[in-house]
């Protein structure tokens, strides 16, 4: 079984518990042993995640992108006439 199935198996396991009709003292230590196992699944997923990552992307300039970069202004071409201008992007 997956780590995410495992993690919705256990959520809906922690929402019939109390319906079950077992003893205070059985529903407390279930709950406690199910939320244990969601907090070590839900890290195991996040160090998953972190070291998986997404792959990074190339842009149209051939530059290689980050996920974290909202826009990235496209690469100017520069024409003959603001070459011996001096015109650029910075101006």
């Amino acid at each position: 079984m997956s780590k995410e199935t495992s993690i919705i198996v256990l959520g809906v396991w922690v929402v019939i518990v109390p319906y079950l009709g077992v003893p205070a003292s059985w529903r407390t230590v279930l709950l406690v042993l199910s939320g244990a196992a969601i907090a070590t699944l839900g890290f195991l997923l996040r160090g998953e995640a972190m070291t998986s990552g997404p792959l990074p992307r190339k842009t149209r300039g051939g530059r290689v992108s980050s996920s974290f970069v909202e826009h990235i202004p496209p690469v100017a071409e520069e024409s003959p006439e603001s070459a011996k201008e001096g015109i650029n992007s910075l101006n």
